[in-house]
């Protein structure tokens, strides 16, 4: 199991809250991969491997990007969407998936989602839309 403290500290700077990416996925590895990247990067992120841990996440504090995976049991990354954007409006999210959708689903996920991207998911595509939404990191780690 991941742990969570490290985490919830990374976003913590001399008792100030740094903005931050929350990631989703019920998928252990997954979350493991994309938090390595993320991390790799420069933004500091939390993770949460279902969508109600999720939520709990974001009332403990608001992140800057949500990074959700589609298909998760209970509540999918739809109604995550759904709640965040009633709650949190302004927070981009940003919906990664494995399934093979047709034109008309990603058109429809699109109205929600600022980004649909594909699994595996392309890295530096994925950097890009970070770097689009997430804060100045001060000194940048790509090259």
């Amino acid at each position: 199991m991941l742990s969570v403290a490290p985490l919830v500290a990374a976003t913590m700077t001399g008792g100030v809250r740094r903005p931050y990416v929350l990631l989703v996925d019920d998928h252990e590895q997954s979350l493991r991969r994309l938090d390595q990247v993320v991390r790799g990067a420069g933004y500091p992120c939390q993770f949460a491997t279902s969508a109600a841990e999720a939520l709990a996440r974001c009332d403990a504090q608001r992140p800057q990007v949500v990074v959700t995976d589609l298909s998760m049991p209970n509540l999918d990354g739809r109604g995550l969407a759904g709640w965040m954007s009633s709650r949190f409006p302004s927070v981009p999210l940003i919906l990664m998936t494995g399934q093979a959708l047709d034109t008309e689903t990603v058109a429809d996920l699109r109205r929600t989602f600022t980004a649909v991207l594909s699994k595996p998911l392309e890295v530096e595509g994925f950097l890009t839309w970070l770097e689009r939404l997430m804060p100045a990191r001060g000194i940048s780690t790509r090259p």
